[in-house]
């Protein structure tokens, strides 16, 4: 039964079964970190998105309301309420459009430095320890 054992055990494969594992394993780990990239890369668009959204209904609105007031007549400045409101949303316009514009620039900027400086390298150290490791493991 033993020489049954080993005969049957000299004509599997161990290696060949190793080294496809080895690249399934390596294949996976490269698709893992692509996808993470592209999922930075989704985030960085909603992120941004979302910023330029805001700021433009901000504009869209600040437009309608002056667009209404303008059709009242000349008396509109007269009326504390309607003076109130223009100069509330003009004033809300002012502040916050250089914080949207600001904001989407940081956006941005950050996503650019952690791709450069941290992110990038660090897929690329991933992928090549773990292949170094596979090698020394299982030779090619």
């Amino acid at each position: 039964m033993v020489e049954e054992a080993k005969t049957k055990a000299e004509w599997i494969d161990f290696t060949g079964m190793a080294k496809v594992w080895k690249e399934a394993y390596l294949g996976g780990l490269e698709a893992s970190l692509n996808w993470q990239k592209q999922n930075e890369i989704v985030a960085k668009s909603l992120i941004h998105q979302g910023l330029t959204a805001t700021q433009q209904c901000l504009t869209l609105y600040k437009n309608v309301v002056d667009t209404s007031l303008e059709q009242i007549p000349a008396q509109a400045n007269a009326i504390p309420v309607l003076a109130l409101s223009r100069h509330m949303i003009q004033s809300a316009q002012a502040a916050a459009e250089p914080a949207f514009k600001t904001g989407a620039e940081v956006c941005e900027t950050s996503f650019s430095a952690y791709e450069t400086a941290l992110a990038g390298p660090s897929r690329k150290y991933m992928v090549e320890v773990n292949k170094r490791m596979m090698d020394t493991i299982i030779p090619s």
